[in-house]
Parts: C-alpha cells; sequence; structure tokens
C-alpha cells in the first residue's frame, strides 16, 4: 500500500476513485454531491491551492482517495473514498494517518471532517480512530430536504520542537 499526493494533472484518478465509492449514496433522498463534481473542477481546485489530494494505491491500482484543505490551525479532510469492493483493509484508515501526519508537517493542531448524521457507521469509524463529535448542524438547500450533519475533530500534538 502507497499513498502519493497528487497533481492536479491526475484529478481524474481521484474522481474516478471518489464517485465509485459514493455511488451507493446516489439513489438516497439527498445524493452526495460528490457525484456532480467533475475531474475539471478537481483539478482547478487542486491547482489553484485550494486543496490537495492523495490516492492510495494497491498495486499500482488506485483504491482510495482523500482531499484536504488547509485552514489558519486545522487540516479539514473530506471526500474520503474507498470503493465497496476494497473496504474492511485498512484504506481508510491509512488515508486519516496521512491526513494527521501531514497536519503534523503543517504544524496544525487539529484535523476535522463533516459526516452526514444518516450514516452512523462513519461517526463510528471515526470515533474509533480518536476523533470527537464537537458540533452538528443542518444544511437545507432548496433543492433537496434538510439533513443533518456532524463535524467531528481530533486534537494533533504538534511537536514542541517545532514551536522552539
Amino acid at each position: 500500500m502507497k499513498i502519493v499526493e497528487v497533481e492536479a494533472a491526475e484529478a481524474e484518478t481521484v474522481r474516478i476513485v471518489m464517485q465509485q465509492a459514493f455511488a451507493e449514496y446516489d439513489k438516497d433522498v439527498i445524493p452526495s454531491g460528490a457525484m456532480q463534481e467533475t475531474t475539471e473542477s478537481i483539478q482547478a481546485s487542486i491547482a489553484d491551492g485550494e486543496e490537495t489530494a492523495a490516492v492510495c494505491y494497491l498495486e499500482n491500482r488506485p483504491v482510495g482517495v482523500v482531499r484536504v484543505r488547509e485552514e489558519e490551525d486545522a487540516l479539514y479532510f473530506f471526500r474520503l473514498s474507498v470503493p465497496p469492493e476494497e473496504r474492511g483493509s485498512g484504506i481508510g484508515s491509512a488515508l486519516i494517518r496521512w491526513v494527521e501526519s501531514k497536519a503534523l508537517q503543517l504544524e496544525k493542531e487539529t484535523v476535522y471532517c463533516k459526516v452526514r448524521a444518516a450514516a452512523p457507521h462513519n461517526v463510528r469509524r471515526y470515533e474509533r480512530l480518536g476523533y470527537h463529535i464537537y458540533d452538528t448542524f443542518t444544511v437545507d438547500r432548496l433543492e433537496w430536504p434538510a439533513f443533518d450533519v456532524i463535524a467531528m475533530k481530533k486534537k494533533i500534538p504538534v511537536e514542541q520542537s517545532t514551536h522552539e
């Protein structure tokens, strides 16, 4: 298993793996916005420095992705994506460890994500990895019924020596 931070030119790989993983939510009353994202939008976001993305490879095959936005004192990860046939082999956990390592490298004190309340299995997964709920809110858009979101975070112990 190898995790690589990718360049904008690899946005197609990010989109394909992400949409394979999120396809199961496409039939939901409130489908995931991941299915509407395009290679071009992901490519532009990476090229503009709005986000970074990492791809997990297993035997040179992309099997997972995560996207990250850097904030003042935190790293926000989103669209953690592992296609159903690849789940259960530690890919998601490895990608989260990559995000946490990136946070340490950037001297960020917190890593956080947002999870749909309708996906309690994801909330439990992040809790097992040391994340805790710090906020809940409702997303209300005209085109869909309102839905609840759970925000979860984890404090990252930034080494004292990096501040000396």
